[in-house]
């Protein structure tokens, strides 16, 4: 009968998993119809093997098991199975996370104990007494029907993890799995032609998962706020077959949906989450625990050692993966183990069978050799069984919200504590997708995508009420971060073509195709489709192994490590696109996020898997020539590609800092002591904020999947390939397209004002690479280990000086944390004059600073034995923007600096006469530099620094605007406007009280201009009693203190010893061209007719067009050059890494420096094309030599030093007239007046609170004079030069042959003394 088929099928399910049944009751009782079972326990080794995870099950009970089977309703009502509480507790397997080591014997019982139970349903079948009334066709097909359309019911299923102090729980009130018809209803169904599918449901109902923390009794002392709250989701799976008598599907599709998830972890429950993610990246890596052999441990290193080796870097589960084909795999060891680390993807892929739930022998015969490894991998690989496996997640809404806890004790000594939670911040998510899909092991793919996302703070956070309900504060205030689309206009592209869209091909009976090679996925699936889907985020990653070629699959295995054939080729590629991006920083954000950051990394736990030293293989020779040949026709890569687009961050200024109670935890140190003063939080309005804006960011990092293998096959070529090395290393490109920042504020109801830029857009690149295995390398010295490049092609610089002073103020709310946590602020007269209402007059010309660079590039490149620097500057141009002071007046451009300039004829007023070229647009860099510096080691001795410079001439114009920018004041409020507002007491008055007051002089704070124009806010009866809330604390506690300070005489010690080791093995040449100056008594604006920035030009179109000149004093500041003894002229620009013909071997051998002078004149320019001369162009030849020995009675090895300077001087002529000194007066007189009103304002003040020395006499000049050979007297020579023993300065020589002081006239009213 039916009975004798049907009944030894669910026996073996049930007698596999439960320990001490009696095979006779449990037969009589299914005979009877229904069956129960009372507390049972489960077969704990039987899971672990099924799982293959390492994890322990430390208890596992069902309470209650029934089995329901209407024998005469067989082909219309489904068995159903129905569990009543199920519990397992679960704990990491011991010495998993030690090495690995979880011993082969242990993996050998399992195996054998999982190939025996798996056995056993085919012999029960195959006792079972075969019934002559019913063909075995009919047979075949009832049974595949009940197998079908069984039910299993779960009710309250209990999982429990536990580690160290962290219990996970995970409750599930009841879950149910049936089969449903087209319309995913309840149904009896049958694989029936033409539509060869079956559909289940499983519905998941109040799910609950806890996460508390027990003390070392194990016992949990209080219960955490739950991190997920009955919540209940679905999943579908639907099975497509190939035809009615196929054992496996074609296609399986699983997939959930969930409507709402909402998470809540607090700051307790927060290590421990991150405790668990690491669990989870760990077992995603296969970096612990797994079932192997002894030799799978061994031949497993290398390709673990593959991620070890890298920290930061992805290691992603191709590593693993390839692992299964241990027959054809590219990078195989010697050992033929089958059951080595695989990593979860060969674990998921496992269950497969178990899903499909189909038990006909050859199907069970085809797994069981696949497990035990008896069928060649090469025929898996290729074998049509791989079915199509699509697995998806999908949710409408969710949200994590944290929350901060605080522990209330009861009034009774015995009540139990409580705690009460208090939510702070919350991270909304919409329209979220998971999808996997593989076929094989050779195929994977994920997709990953949200459409929304946003943050927003809740209720206060330490202490300060900033988000409670009584503030009345909008919705748009508390929301920090915004990410992409909302619901409401994307739709429901979130779910196309998933088993939960009613337009996807399953639900509308056409079978679904699927893109299986990595060409047409890469086509199908860009960026631009991802972004389109989804709104927020979007990643890909595919995984591909191609079979290159079938020969040589049979001996590989025979083969040695580096005689290994690869016969597969592996890609990987991660793509990760982040669209639109809105990112506002104000007090409330950054205070929630960093609490948050503390209390991440309050928490000890040991890291799962400890990094790994590299170990060096001893090589035998160099590779052979097959395994070169394979790795030069293909090398597998891992590529990362990073898209951000439109990215935005706003950081306003703080509403309120406490960070110096979070920032010193962050950084390792200890928090400041003390009571915490809690501000009253008052929202500022208008609220200033620096705004930064992206268009696209591109990211690209490349890196070889096999680093091990490849860098000790490459390493032991003399001589490799420019391919095989540039897959040695780590590559990374980074693209910044169109940043620029600017000032803007947010008004009083939560909109930003149109910005003004104060860095206008610019872009700009960055590449760099690092060697893989660098310990294989370090006797390559001409092999570089890392290498970047920085192009910077234009950036630009323009601001006001009430533009200035408002970053300031904005910066110093950050850096600076007032102890009470009271905002600073700002005067309203600054803000007026940096965000300027249209048609409202401004009291005066403010003019705009703007400063550029062009073409800037650097590179630098490390060796094992050198480090070294190269550079380029374009130009550099500094220019000033003054309005027009009436209507129709157009705005003033006067130039400041101007670099590269031709100053080569500058030196005499004879090229304002002369025809002067335009400033050539192919004009050479201003800046070219390279420099090498040796690496510290025994092997780099004998080589010496190397410093090559060549500037070009550069022209700068101290134009009076300077003054005028720096002098800026806003406008003082009135006094009736002071009157009105009694409240805020200026910063700078309180500070000057604060002093003033009391014996005891308080910590000066850090005094600047900003601070002058900031006030607080809190509102106090007297000065003194708000005194110790006044003064800001530095967010970041300084780490000296006044006594480590040591006095000048050391420190000038400390300097002189840095720079002597800097300068005795240094090969230097150094080219400066001529700096001219102009310094004109008035403004200097640049006509229209000339090329912009061109300083030059401009003085001397006044010069020629101008009646009415401004004196101009010209000082041209002499060309330098400098070079050391013996070096031989080279190109400052050179390719990296470079060497010099004859590098500085000995200490002392780089001097003498052979300096010339040349071309140092100064002259004057008036009214009516005058020029007089000052100083006559004149120069000098010198010649400095300094050598040092060690002195023996010094403990310190500190040295002696002799300093030897020749100079040859060329004739000094100096000429003076009276306009010229009237002109020196007025220069003198206005920057003298400007010093003196900057220090007045505070610009100039120093910022330290780090007292100065007294100053004193100064000490006697220990230069002689060069008469005599005799040593200087050492009594009477500076206590700052005594560096153990005198400083001798010797002066070989000075020759000046000639001196003239030509007086051309007195200036009115000074006497012959003056």
């Amino acid at each position: 009968m039916l009975e004798s088929y049907v009944t030894p099928l669910l026996m073996s399910y049930v007698n596999k998993y439960i320990k001490n049944l009696k095979p006779t009751d449990l037969q009589l009782s299914l005979w009877g119809g229904d069956v129960v079972l009372s507390k049972l326990d489960l077969k704990l080794d039987v899971l672990e093997q099924e799982l293959k995870l390492p994890f322990t099950f430390m208890s596992g009970h069902i309470h209650e098991l029934r089995i329901h089977v209407p024998w005469t309703k067989l082909g219309s009502e489904p068995v159903v199975i129905t569990i009543n509480t199920m519990e397992c507790i679960l704990k990491l397997r011991d010495g998993a996370q030690d090495d690995h080591e979880s011993g082969s014997s242990s993996t050998s019982r399992s195996v054998s104990d999982s190939t025996k139970a798996v056995a056993k349903p085919r012999r029960l079948q195959q006792a079972a007494p075969s019934d002559p009334d019913l063909p075995p066709g009919y047979v075949q097909s009832l049974i595949r029907r009940v197998a079908n359309n069984v039910n299993i019911v779960v009710n309250n299923l209990i999982l429990k993890y536990v580690e160290d102090d962290i219990v996970l729980s995970v409750n599930i009130t009841s879950a149910e799995c049936y089969t449903v018809d087209d319309m995913w209803e309840r149904a009896f169904m049958d694989i029936t032609a033409p539509e060869l599918v079956l559909r289940k449901v499983i519905n998941f109902a109040d799910c609950t998962v806890c996460l508390d923390k027990r003390n070392a009794s194990g016992k949990i002392e209080f219960y955490q706020d739950p991190l997920l709250y009955k919540c209940s989701f679905r999943t579908r799976l639907h099975f497509t077959y190939d035809n009615i008598n196929s054992k496996i599907p074609s296609v399986i599709k699983i997939q959930t949906m969930v409507e709402s998830l909402k998470l809540s972890i607090t700051d307790q429950q927060l290590p421990m989450f991150i405790r668990i993610l690491e669990l989870v990246i760990a077992l995603y890596y296969g970096e612990i625990g797994g079932h192997k052999e002894g030799e799978g441990e061994e031949g497993g290193a290398h390709v673990r050692e593959a991620g070890g080796s890298l920290p930061g870097l992805d290691v992603d589960m191709e590593s693993q993966a390839a692992s299964q084909y241990s027959n054809t795999d590219l990078y195989l060891q010697s050992e033929s183990s089958e059951d080595a680390d695989q990593g979860w993807v060969s674990w998921a892929w496992s269950f497969v069978p178990a899903i499909v739930g189909t038990e006909e022998e050859g199907e069970e015969d085809l797994y069981q050799q696949r497990e035990t490894g008896s069928i060649p991998s090469s025929l898996q690989q290729h074998t049509p069984k791989d079915p199509i496996v699509s697995i998806g997640f999908y949710c409408t809404k969710a949200s994590i919200t944290f929350k901060l806890t605080e522990t209330q004790s009861e009034s009774s000594y015995y009540s139990p504590q409580k705690v009460k939670s208090r939510e702070v911040l919350c991270l909304e998510q919409q329209g979220i997708t998971i999808e996997v899909l593989m076929m094989g092991e050779p195929f994977f793919n994920c997709q990953i995508g949200f459409v929304g996302c946003r943050a927003l703070c809740l209720k206060g956070i330490m202490g300060v009420r900033d988000f409670e309900e009584n503030m009345n504060r909008s919705e748009e205030d508390a929301v920090f971060f915004i990410c992409g689309d909302n619901l409401n206009s994307k739709g429901m592209t979130y779910l196309t073509n998933s088993l939960f869209d009613y337009r996807s091909p399953e639900n509308n009976g056409v079978r679904a195709e699927f893109i299986l090679d990595a060409t047409n996925h890469k086509e199908t699936y860009t960026e631009i489709a991802g972004m389109q889907r989804f709104g927020a985020f979007y990643m890909d990653y595919l995984y591909t192994m191609e079979n290159n070629c079938g020969k040589g699959s049979q001996d590989v295995s025979a083969l040695s490590m580096e005689e290994a054939v690869p016969v597969v080729q592996e890609t990987s590629i991660k793509r990760l696109v982040v669209g639109p991006l809105d990112i506002k920083l104000h007090s409330s954000a950054v205070h929630r996020i960093l609490k948050m950051v503390t209390c991440a990394m309050d928490h000890e736990y040991e890291p799962y898997c400890k990094p790994q030293r590299e170990i060096i293989e001893e090589i035998h020779g160099p590779a052979s020539p097959e395994v070169i040949s394979s790795f030069e026709e293909f090398i597998p890569t891992r590529l990362t590609c990073l898209t951000l687009l439109q990215v935005s961050v706003t950081l306003s200024m703080a509403e309120f800092n406490l960070l110096h109670t979070l920032m010193p935890v962050i950084m390792g140190q200890k928090a400041a002591a003390g009571p915490l003063n809690v501000p009253v939080f008052q929202p500022v309005c208008p609220l200033p904020s620096v705004q930064f804006q992206v268009e696209k960011v591109n990211v690209e990092h490349s890196v070889p999947m096999y680093a091990p293998e490849l860098v000790s096959a490459v390493s032991s070529l003399s001589q490799p390939s420019d391919n095989l090395q540039h897959h040695c290393y780590a590559h990374l490109y980074l693209k910044v397209f169109g940043f620029q920042a600017g000032l803007t504020w947010r008004d009083c109801k939560g909109g930003f004002l149109p910005l003004i830029p104060v860095i206008p857009s610019f872009s700009t690149a960055l590449y760099g690479k690092l060697i893989q295995m660098p310990s294989y390398w370090s006797k390559r010295s001409s092999v570089a280990t890392a290498e970047f490049i920085f192009e910077l092609p234009h950036f630009t610089v323009q601001a006001t000086r009430a533009q200035m002073l408002l970053l300031q103020v904005i910066c110093q709310s950050w850096t600076h944390s007032m102890i009470s946590g009271a905002p600073l602020t700002l005067s309203e007269s600054l803000l007026n004059d940096v965000y300027k209402a249209p048609g409202v007059k401004s009291l005066g010309p403010s003019p705009t600073f703007e400063g550029s660079i062009q073409n800037l590039e650097l590179k630098f490149c490390s060796s094992a034995t050198v480090k070294c620097a190269s550079g380029t500057v374009g130009a550099v141009k500094v220019c000033a923007r003054t309005p027009g002071t009436g209507e129709g007046m157009k705005e003033k451009l006067v130039p400041l600096l101007q670099g590269p300039s031709d100053t080569k004829e500058l030196h005499i007023s004879r090229w304002l006469s002369e025809i002067r070229k335009p400033e050539s647009l192919l004009a050479p860099d201003l800046l070219v530099f390279s420099v090498l510096v040796p690496q510290q080691g025994e092997d780099c001795r004998n080589s010496g620094a190397v410093l090559l410079v060549s500037v070009q001439g550069i022209a700068v114009n101290v134009d009076p605007v300077l003054c005028t920018w720096l002098l800026y004041q806003p406008h003082r409020a009135s006094n009736r406007q002071q009157q009105q507002n009694p409240g805020p007491v200026p910063l700078a008055k309180r500070r000057e009280d604060e002093v003033s007051i009391g014996s005891t002089p308080l910590a000066k704070p850090p005094s600047n201009q900003a601070s002058d124009y900031a006030s607080s806010p809190v509102k106090t009866k007297t000065v003194t009693e708000s005194r110790p809330l006044s003064i800001p604390m530095k967010v970041m506690p300084d780490t000296t203190t006044v006594d480590s300070w040591t006095t000048s005489d050391e420190r000038m010690k400390e300097l002189i010893a840095h720079a002597w080791d800097a300068v005795k093995h240094l090969t230097l040449q150094l080219e400066v061209q001529s700096c001219c100056v102009f310094l004109p008594n008035d403004s200097l604006p640049s006509p229209s007719t000339i090329i912009c920035g061109d300083i030059p030009g401009t003085v001397r179109s006044w010069y020629h067009n101008q009646a009415s000149m401004p004196g101009t004093l010209v000082v041209c500041l002499p060309q330098i050059s400098v070079f050391s003894a013996g070096h031989k002229y080279m190109e400052p620009l050179q390719e990296l890494p470079f060497v010099v013909s004859r590098p500085i071997l000995e200490e002392g051998d780089a001097f003498p420096w052979t300096i010339s002078l040349s071309q140092f004149s100064v002259y004057t320019l008036l009214g009516q094309q005058q020029s007089l001369s000052l100083l006559e162009p004149m120069g000098c030849t010198s010649t400095l030599a300094v050598t040092s020995h060690k002195l023996q009675s010094s403990s310190e090895g500190r040295h002696s030093f002799v300093v030897c300077l020749h100079v040859d001087l060329q004739p000094v002529h100096v000429k003076c007239s009276n306009p010229q000194v009237q002109l020196l007066y007025e220069l003198l007189l206005s920057w003298s007046s400007t010093w003196a009103r900057l220090q007045r304002h505070g610009i100039l003040r120093q910022t330290s609170t780090i007292p100065e020395p007294p100053a004193g006499a100064t000490p006697p000049s220990p230069v002689r004079s060069s008469a005599g050979t005799a040593l200087p007297d050492t009594s009477t020579c500076s206590p700052s030069a005594d560096f153990g023993s005198p400083t001798e300065v010797w002066w070989r020589g000075a020759a000046c042959p000639r001196q003239y002081l030509v007086l051309l006239g007195a200036p009115e009213g000074c006497s012959t003394s003056s």
